[in-house]
């Protein structure tokens, strides 16, 4: 729980500071449904809801940097034949370099970048390995947002993070990435 307080606070305390330096940060959170694509992970564990607070910096008209963090995917299951209590978890931090040009109150938007993250699984067993890892992959992302008032956003978008894992040696690769549809909100401070 740790993880994501202190990535929302970095985010937030980075925005606040954009007015008095007068450059353009925008700053907000994505809620929405993160899929996964193996087909065994999503039996049994199901897809499952996702936050992802970021801010971004406008480096030159229409180009932006920025950063995130993923958290809030935490699957419960009941594993083998004795039905033995399981728990999946993935978050990441992001970075991403995005293509959003402003045409009066809607601005369509493009992100490419890398993801950073860590996947782990309990099981209450004596017998079943733990796993606890991490994976460094790309991320692609489209969307657009829509400026009702003056530096207020709402957005939609859908992110594509491929996330293929080798949890041990000696079993096969397990794919759980997927897409990411979101909904968010957010706040435009300073300006350029």
């Amino acid at each position: 729980m740790k993880k994501p307080v202190v990535a929302i606070l970095g985010i937030f305390l980075l925005a606040s500071g954009a007015a008095a330096i007068n450059i353009k940060i925008e700053a907000g959170v994505f809620a929405g449904l993160r899929t996964v694509s193996d087909a065994t992970i999503k039996d049994t564990y199901g897809q499952g809801l996702v936050f992802f607070p970021y801010a971004d910096l406008e480096i030159i008209k229409g180009f932006a940097l920025g950063a995130g963090y993923e958290f809030g995917y935490s699957k419960t299951a009941k594993l083998g034949i004795f039905e033995e209590d399981a728990t999946l978890k993935v978050a990441g931090f992001e970075v991403f370099a995005a293509f959003q040009p402003r045409i009066k109150k809607i601005s369509p938007y493009l992100a490419v970048g890398i993801g950073f993250f860590s996947y782990t699984q309990t099981v209450e067993s004596a017998y079943a390995r733990d796993v606890d890892f991490s994976k460094t992959t790309f991320l692609v992302a489209g969307g657009i947002k829509f400026y009702p008032i003056k530096g207020l956003y709402v957005a939609a978008e859908a992110k594509f993070i491929p996330l293929k894992v080798k949890p041990f040696e000696d079993e096969d690769a397990v794919d759980l990435g997927g897409l990411r549809l979101s909904l968010g909100a957010g706040y435009t401070f300073g300006s350029k």
